[in-house]
């Protein structure tokens, strides 16, 4: 005969261990002499005499829907309402069932990436233009320089007329 002890400081008392018992003894309080069930992702647990199996996904990563924020489970029973295990990617947001795909984040954060290579191609643009012209100012040129300020300065023309709310804009080549 085998003794089947549970943790009897919790509500649902799970299963810890189990220990040889003597035919003609009663169990101990936090016993029961039936063999508990074992199935993936559930403890046995004890809940009026009997065992039965509760959920399990301890030490499982799970997600806030809302902050997307992670978390390790540490208690027995189903999910939270309000996490979920499924991972979620960028620019997404719960539908109630799932992550799907947040079109307007998406959007928005190429609306800004966009903004921030327009600023950085037109500064690049003006350091090279001032280059070129101090060195015409100064009589300084050598073969094509005047060629390159004319390239330069069409460049940044160019790029000042990208729309950068378009989310498929295309910049101009940069010239040689």
């Amino acid at each position: 005969m085998i003794n089947y002890y549970f943790d009897n400081t919790n509500e649902l008392r799970p299963f810890t261990h189990e220990l040889e018992a003597n035919d003609d003894t009663l169990p101990p309080d936090n016993a029961l002499r039936i063999a508990p069930k074992f199935k993936d992702d559930y403890w046995p647990c004890e809940q009026n005499g009997a065992w039965i199996l509760i959920e399990d996904n301890r030490n499982k990563t799970v997600y806030n829907i809302n902050t997307k924020e992670s978390s390790t489970v540490d208690y027995f029973g189903k999910i939270k309402e309000e996490f979920t295990l499924l991972v979620p990617f960028e620019f997404c947001m719960w539908n109630g069932k799932k992550w799907v795909l947040d079109e307007d984040a998406k959007n928005e954060h190429l609306i800004k990436n966009n903004q921030n290579l327009k600023n950085s191609l037109i500064n690049e643009a003006n350091e090279k233009i001032a280059v070129l012209q101090d060195i015409i100012d100064l009589d300084m040129q050598e073969a094509d320089e005047e060629a390159q300020l004319k390239q330069w300065k069409k460049y940044r023309i160019l790029v000042t007329r990208v729309d950068v709310s378009d989310i498929n804009a295309v910049f101009p080549k940069k010239p040689q």
